[in-house]
């Protein structure tokens, strides 16, 4: 089944995620109630709101070109 992943309120984090927690992220559908990024966790998922200052910062370093990996 194709049906978008939403994310309802008690996904949200309380508080922010240490980044080196973070495996990846995926933008849920426009037709979801809460605008909100899954961010895949080594135990799952959770949602974040893009707006949140800690999560532009994440977005920030990973668009960087310069962060080669060995």
């Amino acid at each position: 089944s194709s049906r978008a992943t939403c994310c309802s309120k008690e996904m949200f984090p309380r508080r922010k995620i240490p980044e080196f927690r973070i495996q990846g992220y995926l933008e849920t559908a426009s037709t979801c109630t809460h605008r909100a990024v899954l961010v895949k966790l080594l135990k799952g998922m959770v949602c974040v709101d893009p707006e949140k200052k800690w999560f532009q910062e994440y977005l920030r370093r990973q668009k960087k070109p310069n962060s080669t990996s060995t």
